[in-house]
């Protein structure tokens, strides 16, 4: 229901729901108020998250889902890093990690969709090599027919000490790759989003990574019943590193 009226309202009205999202996210929260759930990036108590018809779980309040909340929860931990680069960042998100005081923090997003700083080409990255300490790259590699190139760049901007935080959607079979594929009806049918070019297999992100130079650390997290951030059920997370001599 709530993913319905959210579609109309868009439609209908896009500047009334950006100019008007806090109050309204405000207003739906207030039907959600309780203490079984905790969203960790906006701190909101709740009685249940938003069931989304792909499984997910919303929070209300900020908007964020379950990969966005362990994303945040992994980067709570990791605070020696302070150069850091962000893709397509999720607005929450953003909004929290401007307010740690030890990130120098850096937001890009090429398609102008999400509310960045700049906006980065991933296979041609305009900034010096080894800049950053600390770089995410979640769900953008699947968009990139040049996956490879962009890679490469992730590997030449990142410094020697550093890693990335890497996610995209996995096929529990085989690589979907077909570049003949171009119509944005035929990889909605293909691929379950119109705007993805390829749903890759663990082990191929894996491999094309190790390609460019990167090690791979594979991190696999399944929930228990209780999940009170609402996180994914069955979630893996990349941590890419520079394989050094």
């Amino acid at each position: 229901m709530y993913e319905s009226l959210k579609s109309v309202i868009k439609k209908l009205f896009p500047n009334l729901l950006y100019a008007h999202e806090d109050t309204l996210r405000k207003v739906l929260t207030w039907k959600y108020r309780g203490n079984l759930h905790k969203c960790n990036i906006c701190e909101t108590n709740l009685s249940s998250f938003i069931n989304r018809e792909n499984g997910d779980q919303l929070c209300p309040r900020c908007g964020s889902v379950g990969r966005t909340r362990r994303l945040f929860s992994l980067l709570s931990e990791v605070s020696e890093y302070k150069r850091v680069l962000h893709f397509s960042p999720p607005k929450a998100l953003k909004k929290r990690l401007q307010s740690f005081d030890n990130f120098d923090y850096k937001t890009t997003d090429y398609e102008n969709e999400f509310e960045a700083d700049y906006r980065y080409d991933i296979t041609n990255i305009m900034c010096p090599d080894n800049q950053f300490d600390l770089i995410i790259c979640y769900h953008v590699l699947e968009h990139i027919i040049k996956d490879i190139q962009a890679m490469t760049e992730l590997y030449r901007v990142l410094d020697d000490e550093g890693q990335v935080y890497i996610q995209t959607p996995f096929s529990n079979g085989e690589l979907m790759e077909d570049y003949s594929i171009s119509s944005r009806e035929d990889r909605l049918l293909h691929y379950g989003q119109a705007d993805h070019v390829r749903i890759y297999t663990a082990e191929v992100l894996i491999n094309r990574l190790r390609q460019v130079g990167f090690e791979v650390e594979i991190l696999e997290y399944v929930e228990s019943t209780e999940n009170n951030h609402g996180y994914k059920l069955q979630e893996q997370v990349l941590v890419a590193r520079k394989k050094l001599s």
